[in-house]
């Protein structure tokens, strides 16, 4: 769809509002709303001038505040009836973000989807057209999240604070005995026990009818309390970006319409398996999968591939930084949950933290690598940049990752892990922002240095004021000391 062609469904469809989408520099979705009489061809050609980049955390200072949203028109939708109560019909476009004016040299450098696209710019060099992206988003949905005393006051906590969380198929709820699932037993259960099965479907229901994302599959997850997963069919790596911001809102906005919430928080659950985003990836030169060897005796895997693995294996503590971006992240690596600890790949082992999925052989159009570590807090954007750019560099380093490990990883000794040289994840989002501290020259061209600065900074704030923030964990176990 191009400019004219939004235009002309304005009128043909009666749409009466656009809501205009961007990303910060943590993903975080933020819109501005326009009747759609005021958009005309030059709203495409040089932007919408309505952008204050000093009230959006990590953008502008406000001496230099002015920023242009350009409206990109491929991603023109309709959006679903729940995003307004009224008789509107309104639109969606996600923009670009950029300084002074609309060409290419002022597109700003701290905008995420531009961080992406230029990341998709390099793999031309390593005769790869396109890239295919399949995540697995994993998230929970709760009857309610109670905070107390308020949000406020539990990250500014003077006086003390805690939480509690509530849903039918809690086994701490009373009164639930048909809805109830005990703790790790939520892996594909029927109804009446998930609670949440018409409401995925709705989900998928509007995420095909008004975007056309296509989906996989949908189920319950392996938590009590909601636990959710949909999958989204494999597609190229902005569009797929674009996808998962898409899902990532509209399952948010049909849970508030039920009077629920939903969070992509990692680990909301203690002793509970938490929520991933697998990443599954493929390299492609046109219709050649540059992953696929037939002749490989292993995993039908290709050199490239396995130099692919072995970039993101050793840039892995770094990119945890963005793979893994909150402090709650690092609760869900942990032994015993099904959550990757260590750096090392298999085929089909979902104990490593790279698994090559190995259901058939010879099947050239699946054949692909899991990216198991990240979680739904990371920004899409620069989590497939990341990504790309660390399996890249191994290609150019010709990175061989060794052998595949064969055995459950979480059981290995310390010194079977050192002979087989598997190193480990970061133990604390301070641990990850020192690794990518160090080791970011794989990302300093396409994300630039501004950023990746302006992006620790605020991480590091983040990390030092959970830090330094008591618990009630901490209050129950030392008051009486």
């Amino acid at each position: 769809v191009d400019a004219k062609g939004v235009l002309d469904a304005v009128e043909k469809q009666n749409i009466t509002f656009f809501d205009f989408w961007f990303v910060d520099i943590f993903g975080e979705l933020h819109r501005v709303g326009m009747p759609s009489y005021a958009i005309d061809e030059e709203s495409f050609r040089h932007g919408l001038e309505k952008l204050d980049a000093s009230s959006i955390v990590g953008f502008k200072q406000i001496n230099h505040s002015d920023m242009i949203l350009k409206p990109d028109p491929g991603t023109f939708q309709i959006l679903p009836p729940d995003y307004d109560n009224g008789q509107r019909k309104n639109a969606r476009m996600i923009c670009d973000l950029y300084e002074s004016n609309t060409s290419s040299t002022s597109r700003y450098n701290r905008d995420s989807r531009g961080i992406a696209h230029k990341a998709a710019e390099a793999f031309s060099q390593k005769g790869i057209t396109h890239t295919n992206w399949g995540p697995e988003l994993e998230f929970f949905v709760f009857d309610a999240i109670n905070v107390y005393p308020s949000p406020f006051a539990a990250t500014h906590s003077y006086g003390g604070s805690g939480y509690s969380i509530e849903s039918k198929e809690s086994p701490w709820a009373k009164g639930n005995v048909s809805t109830a699932i005990a703790i790790k037993e939520g892996y594909y259960p029927s109804q009446p026990k998930d609670t949440l099965e018409t409401f995925r479907k709705d989900v998928c229901d509007d995420l095909y009818k008004y975007f056309g994302i296509r989906i996989e599959a949908e189920h319950h997850e392996v938590a009590t309390s909601g636990q959710c997963e949909i999958n989204l069919a494999y597609g190229e790596m902005k569009a797929m970006a674009d996808s998962i911001i898409t899902v990532k809102n509209v399952v948010k906005v049909k849970a508030k319409r039920r009077n629920t919430v939903a969070t992509f928080m990692p680990k909301p659950i203690f002793g509970d398996n938490a929520s991933a985003m697998h990443m599954h990836q493929s390299l492609w030169n046109d219709n050649i999968n540059v992953m696929f060897d037939p002749d490989d005796p292993v995993a039908q895997l290709s050199q490239t591939g396995r130099y692919y693995i072995g970039g993101i294996l050793d840039h892995a503590r770094a990119l945890c930084a963005i793979s893994n971006p909150t402090t709650n992240s690092y609760k869900r690596l942990v032994p015993g949950f099904e959550a990757p600890v260590h750096l090392c790949w298999g085929i089909g082992n979902r104990s490593a933290a790279i698994r090559v999925p190995m259901y058939n052989r010879n099947q050239e159009r699946s054949k692909r690598i899991e990216y198991r570590v990240p979680d739904p807090t990371a920004n899409i954007y620069l989590l497939e940049a990341a990504l790309l750019l660390a399996g890249l560099d191994g290609i150019t380093r010709k990175l061989d990752p060794g052998d595949p490990v064969d055995e459950n990883v979480y059981k290995l000794s310390a010194s079977k892990r050192r002979e087989y040289g598997i190193g480990a994840l970061p133990l604390s989002l301070k641990g990850a922002l020192d690794s990518l501290s160090s080791d970011n020259g794989f990302l300093v061209s396409t994300f630039t240095k501004d950023f990746l600065d302006r992006y620790m900074e605020l991480k590091y704030g983040e990390y030092t004021a959970f830090a330094q923030t008591p618990t009630p964990w901490e209050v129950s176990m030392y008051a009486d000391s």
